[in-house]
């Protein structure tokens, strides 16, 4: 008999979430005059004060999907995360060489604890370096 792995709210939103990006055509598809893409990421909590980690990451654009989408740090974050893809398409269709910005979570955190939901609103911090 197989034991089955019980799945939490977040785990499950992770896994549709994963399912819709891996159904989105690659960056060079939808974006063929894009030659390039680096990203800078910085992740803060709700007051915008304490970095809770960074990322630096260089697109492979035949690989990497088009719906560009990263994931909240928290850990009882259900619901949030960050989808980069709309300032991404407006950065290339406006043909912008940097793009900067801030984004906050809007998924809900449930502290088990006290039995309540919580915004989490932790900041994302991005920078785009495109090129043509």
């Amino acid at each position: 008999m197989l034991a089955t792995r019980r799945t939490n709210p977040r785990a499950e939103y992770r896994i549709l979430q994963t399912a819709r990006i891996n159904e989105s055509i690659s960056l060079a598809e939808k974006f063929p005059r894009l030659k390039s893409l680096t990203i800078n990421l910085e992740y803060y909590d709700a007051a915008g004060v304490t970095r809770n980690g960074e990322m630096k990451y260089k697109a492979n654009l035949a690989n990497a999907k088009s719906i560009f989408y990263f994931n909240c740090l928290n850990g009882e974050c259900v619901g949030g995360d960050f989808d980069l893809s709309k300032e991404l398409a407006t950065a290339i269709g406006s043909k912008l060489k940097i793009v900067s910005g801030e984004m906050r979570c809007l998924g809900m955190r449930h502290n088990k604890m006290r039995g309540e939901h919580v915004p989490c609103k932790n900041i994302l911090r991005y920078k785009l370096a495109l090129a043509y």
